[in-house]
């Protein structure tokens, strides 16, 4: 996947080497992406500013630095991903040149004590050109199977921190959540697509992620009952516009459910590529992105995940699903590694009446979420159709 900032972004004030657009980083070494068994294209990754956002979250696996115990690689999947996983800086740089034009709240939740930090987007036309393509590569050999590219691109060339209005009143507050191992930044493309669509838009620092506090993750038993913590602070500080949504990416979109079973206030839910529990995503994950381990291994980290989780034992997807009283919209990438067709078929039958389904042609675990394109439409539109008063 690939950021190309086109113009040369000039109206972005707290940090002028943005200018630069001939940043490079050089992943393309490091883990290649797979759609449906067949290598993307990734000559985009060292051309103008290319961030693979989406790639972080695999750098858990290979942060093992080869130890292929499955004790090691569970309790690292375990463990706050921020004590570990970076985010590229040229991303950084990007996600802190919008940030500081947006207000940061921090909210204390627990048990166990940690500091959520959250961003708050107010709704408007920041001005920010964002599109999704895939492009099918020419064929080496006859033989070849297809290729394709994933580019994410973005114009900041005109951003405005001071939004233009586009509803005389806020149609509502839409928190997002992001994947495993990011952060609140790496959804700000969501956050303006839906602060232009009328909401004002709250980011999430999970807990154990960007510049949240907490030494562990819980898969959703305690980050659903820190949301719930969210809410309610954002509203004592009047800052949560009632109807309430909620849309998150694969880690995030589990969260969303979770949360969204315990606390009827939220009424809007997006789950893009969800997976049915923490045992099973991870052992799909291992499957897919961690090649090099046998299959025995790959079982042996999902049972020990699902052991330490015992405590929670309602963190099976679809058991939150049948929970929650209003429909869901669920989305899946085609070739999704972690988020099966069949999956989906289960959540929608599990789900409140009205619930859909859609898949985005062509897109894996990976890039999903960032199909900016393919989703604005729908995903705006399923919100409008929900968050009504």
């Amino acid at each position: 996947m690939a950021f190309a900032k086109k113009g040369r972004g000039k109206s972005i004030p707290p940090l002028p080497r943005l200018k630069n657009s001939s940043a490079k980083i050089p992943v393309s070494s490091v883990l290649p992406l797979w759609l449906n068994g067949v290598v993307m294209g990734m000559k985009e990754l060292s051309k103008g500013s290319g961030v693979p956002i989406l790639m972080v979250s695999l750098l858990l696996f290979l942060a093992c630095g080869g130890c292929t115990s499955p004790r090691t690689i569970a309790d690292s999947a375990l463990q706050a991903p921020n004590h570990r996983i970076k985010i590229p800086r040229e991303f950084e740089q990007l996600g802190a040149a919008l940030a500081t034009n947006f207000p940061v709240e921090r909210i204390a939740v627990g048990p166990p004590a940690a500091t959520l930090e959250l961003m708050v987007m107010d709704p408007g036309d920041y001005d920010a050109e964002l599109n999704s393509t895939f492009t099918e590569l020419p064929p080496q050999s006859p033989r070849d199977r297809p290729h394709y590219d994933f580019n994410f691109t973005y114009d900041l060339s005109h951003f405005s921190p001071k939004s233009k209005p586009v509803t005389k009143d806020i149609r509502g507050t839409i928190f997002l959540l992001h994947g495993y191992g990011l952060n609140k930044e790496t959804m700000m493309p969501w956050g303006l697509v839906l602060a232009r669509a009328g909401y004002r838009v709250v980011l999430v620092d999970l807990r154990g992620h960007g510049h949240s506090t907490g030494d562990q993750i819980y898969f959703g038993g305690i980050e659903r009952t820190d949301m719930v913590q969210c809410l309610d602070a954002l509203r004592q500080r009047h800052v949560c516009r009632e109807p309430v949504g909620v849309l998150g990416i694969s880690y995030g979109a589990v969260l969303a459910l979770q949360w969204a079973a315990i606390d009827p206030r939220v009424q809007g839910v997006v789950a893009i590529s969800p997976y049915p529990d923490p045992g099973t995503a991870v052992d799909r994950y291992l499957k897919t992105f961690a090649p090099n381990l046998t299959w025995r291994t790959d079982r042996k980290v999902a049972a020990l995940v699902a052991t330490h989780l015992a405590g929670f034992p309602d963190l099976a997807t679809e058991t939150a699903i049948r929970r929650i009283k209003h429909p869901i919209l669920f989305v899946r990438g085609e070739h999704d590694e972690v988020c099966l067709r069949e999956d989906l078929s289960h959540f929608q039958a599990a789900a409140a009446p009205g619930s859909e389904v859609m898949e985005v042609p062509l897109a894996n675990h990976l890039v999903v979420g960032m199909c900016i394109t393919q989703l604005r439409d729908p995903v705006t539109e399923w919100f409008h159709r929900q968050l009504t008063r």
